[in-house]
C-alpha cells in the first residue's frame, strides 16, 4: 500500500492530506519579489504608490506579469501600488488549484498502486 507500509496501520495515508495542505500554506506566504517589495514599502493604494527605482526594483518591466493580472496598478505619473484584496484572491486561487492538483495526483497514485507498485515476492507479472 502506498503511504502506509503493509502493516495495516493506515496512519501513512495522512500524508495524502498533509501534502496538499502544506502546498497551500506555501502559496499563502507572499514570496520575495517585486510585489512583496511594493507591499513592504507601503505602496497599497494610489496615494502611497511608489516608483520602482525607489524600492530597489531596477527594471519596471519586472512588474508586467502582476500588471497583467491587475494585482499591481500603475498611476498616470509612473508610480505603482498593490491591490491587496486582488492579490489575496489570486494567492488563494493558486493555493486551491495547487492543493487540488496534488490531492488528485495522490489519489491517482493510491488507486493505481496495485498496478504500478512493487511486485510481491515470488510473482511474475
Amino acid at each position: 500500500m502506498p503511504f502506509g507500509g503493509g502493516g495495516g496501520g493506515g496512519l501513512g495515508a495522512i500524508g495524502m492530506f498533509i501534502l496538499p495542505i502544506s502546498i497551500a500554506a506555501m502559496f499563502f506566504r507572499q514570496p520575495s519579489g517585486p510585489v512583496s517589495k511594493l507591499i513592504k514599502a507601503g505602496a497599497v493604494d494610489p496615494e502611497t504608490a511608489r516608483r520602482p527605482e525607489g524600492i530597489d526594483i531596477p527594471r519596471p518591466f519586472i512588474l508586467e506579469p502582476a500588471l497583467k493580472r491587475r494585482i499591481v496598478q500603475r498611476t498616470s505619473d509612473g508610480r505603482y501600488w498593490v491591490d491587496l484584496p486582488r492579490n489575496r484572491r489570486y494567492r488563494i486561487q493558486l493555493a486551491v488549484i495547487g492543493g487540488v492538483v496534488v490531492f488528485a495526483l495522490g489519489a491517482a497514485a493510491w488507486a493505481l498502486w496495485p498496478h504500478i507498485g512493487p511486485l510481491p515476492a515470488g510473482s511474475d507479472r
